[in-house]
């Protein structure tokens, strides 16, 4: 997915490395839909002196106004070259080659280059239609845009089906999560929507940590209901890793209980949520995992390293006791935690 939380104090933000298709929509000197008519090919200069790799483009539909052909060659400038194939309609978010300096030159051949790149594709099937309704949207919004405008359309974006919509809607309202602590009516939207199935277990850990540090809003009891929720591990495994950045007591007494499950990944999942010196109560609870001989490798493996993270005395001394009174793997690697811990 996609989601990585991260807390100060409560639950975090969400990291994307990717533009989103507002901060698309909103640079691009033109955005248009178009079909793609061939894979990258290679163009070169008369004299042999430059070599620029280009695609073929058929303009189905500009969003902006400007005049267009209905043929487009269009050379990719980014790391990765994007990963369209022949036959898909697109999204393409293209500048004209004669802004810039260094391509001035070749404005001549290639009137327009984009900087998508790969992961940057916006494939507009049959059904995609919300891509380049929103796209429209924000490119109106413009700069000058109001809290409310924003929060509306992100809403909306929320209300899509495309899961990449929802994701990147998480992100960009945590840019206005200052705004949105004062926002009853968003936030109990957002609250709807984070409880909702129609979204994926990501995209719902995702809001309650957008919510997170709202006032009067109880992250964790939204956690412990979206884990008795869902039924497949893998997706228990999230919440409970996402529930670790939690600094309370009852987060760290709810995880302690997730140890006693019978499920390895569900054991491990607990263990990575309570390494951090903020669950250092659990320290007996994660060291009896440790040097418990009914612990799998995985599982008392992980409890060794739980113990590491937390790294309060209590923890160290646990650790010690790894080191000396097991043999294998568990206390050659509370060792190195040892090792390490003490390097600091």
């Amino acid at each position: 997915m996609l989601l990585a939380l991260s807390t100060a104090p409560a639950l975090a933000h969400v990291v994307f490395q990717r533009q989103s298709l507002r901060q698309w929509a909103q640079q691009a000197d033109v955005i248009v839909v178009a079909d793609i008519l061939s894979g990258l090919a290679v163009w070169s200069a008369p004299d042999g002196s430059e070599h620029q790799e280009y695609f073929k483009a058929r303009v189905v539909q500009s969003l902006t106004e400007t005049q267009l052909p209905e043929t487009l060659d269009v050379f990719p400038h980014a790391e990765g070259e994007p990963r369209f194939k022949t036959g898909d309609r697109a999204l393409l978010f293209l500048d004209r080659t004669g802004s810039r300096a260094e391509f001035a030159h070749m404005a001549h051949r290639f009137p327009y280059f984009t900087t998508q790149g790969a992961g940057d594709e916006w494939i507009v099937d049959a059904g995609d239609a919300d891509i380049t309704a929103i796209a429209v949207r924000w490119r109106t919004l413009g700069r000058n845009r109001t809290y409310k405008a924003q929060r509306d359309l992100l809403l909306l974006q929320l209300d899509s089906s495309i899961r990449r919509l929802h994701v990147e809607a998480i992100s960009d309202f945590l840019k206005l999560k200052h705004q949105l602590q004062r926002d009853r009516e968003a936030i109990e939207r957002l609250t709807a929507m984070s409880r909702s199935s129609r979204l994926g277990v990501g995209e719902r850990v995702g809001l309650i940590g957008l919510l997170s540090g709202v006032p009067e809003y109880a992250a964790g009891a939204e956690l412990f209901r979206l884990a008795g929720e869902v039924s497949e591990t893998r997706d228990r495994a999230l919440v409970i890793r996402a529930a670790g950045r939690l600094r309370d007591d009852s987060t760290t007494t709810w995880l302690r209980d997730r140890l006693h499950e019978s499920d390895p990944a569900i054991q491990d999942a607990a263990l990575f949520a309570l390494g951090h010196p903020w669950h250092s109560a659990a320290v007996p609870d994660v060291a009896a995992v440790a040097v418990s001989p009914a612990a799998s490798l995985r599982v008392g493996t992980a409890a060794v390293r739980a113990l590491g993270r937390i790294a309060t005395p209590e923890a160290r001394a646990a650790l010690q006791t790894v080191a000396v009174s097991i043999d294998g793997p568990r206390a050659t690697i509370a060792q190195r935690e040892l090792d390490r811990l003490n390097a600091q």
